[in-house]
Formats: C-alpha cells, structure tokens, sequence
C-alpha cells in the first residue's frame, strides 16, 4: 500500500480519481468488504450443505439422514467431526473459488479471525436452534473438524483464479 501510494504522489501516474479509486479497492480491498462477500458466501454454503448434513439434527429440506449415514460407520464422535468438517470446508473451498486474488490474500492474513468467527458463530446458531442436543464434547469436536477442513485451502498453495467474481 506504501509502495502504491509513493507512485500516486511521483507523478507518474496518468489516471483519473474515479480509475485510482477503483484500482485502489480492487489490489487493496478492506477486511470489512472481504467479511461481507464471506458472509454472502457461508449463507449459500451453508444453504447446500444443510440439504446434504443435518448439522446436530438441524436440516433445512429433504428427509433422511443424508451425509450422516455415512459418517456415522465412523462412530458417533467422529460424525460431529466429519460434519463439522464438510460444513466450514465446503463454505473456504466455496471461498477459495469465488473470492479474488487479493481479497484470499487479505483472507488468508486474517485467517484465525475469520476461521474463528465463522466456526463459533455457526456452533452458537446451531446451539440456539437445537440446544438440547449439544453437549460441550460434541460442539469441541465439532469445532474441530470445522476448523482442521477449513483450514486445508487456506494452507494449499494452489495457484488462485477466481472462478466468479461477486
């Protein structure tokens, strides 16, 4: 940004205010803006994975157990885990896909802050929808799982496109 803003002041750039606004929001985009598009995406994340995962029995459409049919070969425990895990990583592999270069930069710089919020906001709307199933075991394994998938494409080094933008 230092390094952006001594070119404005050389003289050398031939832009118009509206052009060096516009690059300016595009190569430095602030972490409310970033926050805002992640929260756009975990909606729709969340939209499709509750189809496929009643998360701690919470299901928005279909019947059935879905997913948890089959994590649950896995035990109990490691159901919560696995479900966690497809909730959050879904909603980061989502986020890897349709965020822009620079916005995954200033995700990734960001990312204990934004791990945590979107895990501990989801486990508490979770508990608050349907409290009577979760136990402090449950929702730590849980919280697990989802912080451990979610952060798999935070660490890949995979070169990022968006595929989108929003």
């Amino acid at each position: 940004m230092k390094d952006f803003e001594s070119f404005l002041e050389s003289g050398h750039a031939q832009l118009e205010a509206t052009a060096l606004d516009t690059l300016k929001k595009e190569l430095f985009p602030s972490l409310s803006h970033v926050a805002m598009k992640m929260g756009l995406i975990h909606l729709v994340s969340s939209f499709f994975t509750l189809m496929a995962c009643p998360q701690f029995g919470f299901r928005l459409f279909f019947e059935g157990h879905g997913l948890m049919h089959y994590f649950m070969q896995a035990g109990g425990v490691a159901c919560f885990a696995l479900c966690g895990g497809f909730y959050l990583g879904v909603t980061f592999w989502m986020a890897k896909l349709f965020l822009g270069e620079f916005e995954w930069v200033v995700l990734k710089k960001n990312s204990v802050l934004s791990l945590g919020t979107i895990s501990l906001l989801s486990l508490g709307v979770f508990a608050m929808l349907n409290g009577h199933e979760l136990t402090f075991e449950l929702g730590f394994v849980w919280l697990l799982g989802a912080i451990v998938s979610a952060s798999v494409p935070l660490l890949t080094q995979v070169r990022h496109r968006p595929l989108l933008k929003i």
